[in-house]
């Protein structure tokens, strides 16, 4: 497997009060890295992951982290959803490498938390971008309401390249791409 092929996952507790360490895993697909485990009693702790992409051939080492999570800042931006019509009308949300969940709950990593309460909390669909395969999809995330693009519903992964209309609840988006034929991270 070449570094290209490499993804590095490092799991730490958020920052803490003081000068004591954070809890730090790093994995590879490649190898295990040291564990360094300081225990704290604080109950303000969060678990979050840190992706870090492989560098193309001929560049230095490993890019920056990103922290993975809600407003997933710092991530490079794979594309955006923008909203069009019903609550939220106006707003555009970044896509990331990997799995966009979409709800209404703040820990969706994209949320919709604009009062449409037909938009599941949690995993009404996702925006999924596939690095290596340089493609977009969307899928239904098995709540009970549906997702459709245009008047066709989600049952299974769609292949999505732009201009698609998505609908969620009382929401309608149109997906917008970044990385595509003519530029990939």
């Amino acid at each position: 497997m070449s570094d290209e092929d490499t993804t590095r996952i490092l799991n730490r507790k958020t920052p803490k009060l003081g000068n004591e360490a954070d809890d730090t895993v790093a994995y590879s697909s490649m190898q295990k890295s040291s564990v360094t485990d300081k225990k704290s009693s604080s109950s303000r702790d969060e678990d979050y992951t840190k992706v870090f992409r492989p560098s193309k051939p001929g560049e230095a080492a490993l890019g920056a982290p990103v922290q993975v999570s809600a407003g997933f800042s710092g991530e490079p931006v794979v594309g955006w959803l923008v909203v069009v019509d019903g609550p939220g009308r106006g707003q555009s949300l970044p896509l990331g490498f990997g799995m966009n969940s979409i709800g209404r709950a703040k820990e969706a990593r994209i949320s919709l938390d604009f009062g449409d309460e037909e938009i599941s909390r949690q995993d009404h669909a996702s925006v999924v971008y596939d690095p290596k395969g340089n493609k977009f999809y969307l899928q239904h995330g098995g709540g009970i309401n549906l997702t459709y693009i245009g008047q066709t519903p989600v049952l299974q992964p769609v292949e999505i390249r732009g201009r698609e209309t998505i609908s969620i609840g009382n929401t309608k988006l149109i997906f917008v791409p970044f990385c595509g034929p003519d530029f990939i991270w």
